[in-house]
């Protein structure tokens, strides 16, 4: 499988957000449980604010159906949302071609 590059731009923060947050963990914590997703982790210098997560897949298509999942997708807090095929040059991640 290879390793596609998902990066997030989350609108402002909103309460609903911030309760709908423990389920996106959830989300997250469960896929990569399942070795699908490698790691990933907040941007925290971005504006707006967003995320970089780096998922084990067959496509963009698989990729971007899996992360339609995400609690925070469903509710509307991702403004934008991005799924590339990142191929690793240096380096290596367990899990990732």
């Amino acid at each position: 499988m290879a390793a596609y590059a998902v990066t997030y731009a989350y609108v402002p923060e909103t309460e609903e957000m911030t309760e709908t947050r423990p389920s996106h963990v959830e989300f997250l914590k469960g896929l990569n449980e399942q070795g699908t997703l490698l790691v990933s982790g907040r941007l925290t210098e971005a504006d707006p604010l967003g995320a970089l997560l780096i998922i084990k897949g067959e496509s963009v298509d698989e990729v971007t159906e899996i992360m339609n999942g995400d609690p925070f997708h469903r509710g509307g807090f991702i403004a934008e949302r991005t799924v590339r095929r990142w191929n690793i040059a240096f380096g290596s991640i367990e899990g990732a071609e």
